[in-house]
C-alpha cells in the first residue's frame, strides 16, 4: 500500500492559494455562499481538468 502523498495533493501544495484567497476577499466571492465555497469549486475544476471531465 502506498503511505505517501497522492499526485492531486502532491499538485495543489504548488499553488498559490494565498493569492487565490486574496482574491476572494477582494471581490467578496464566498458573500452569498452557504456551504460551497470559493476554494471548493476551484480545487474541483481542477480536479476536472487533470482527469480531463467533459463536465461535472
Amino acid at each position: 500500500m502506498y503511505i505517501g502523498k497522492l499526485i492531486f495533493s502532491q499538485l495543489t501544495d504548488h499553488l498559490p492559494l494565498h493569492i487565490f484567497r486574496r482574491c476572494v476577499s477582494r471581490y467578496n466571492g464566498n458573500r452569498y455562499v452557504k456551504s460551497f465555497r470559493c476554494l471548493d469549486q476551484y480545487l474541483i475544476m481542477f480536479f476536472a481538468q487533470l482527469t480531463f471531465r467533459e463536465s461535472l
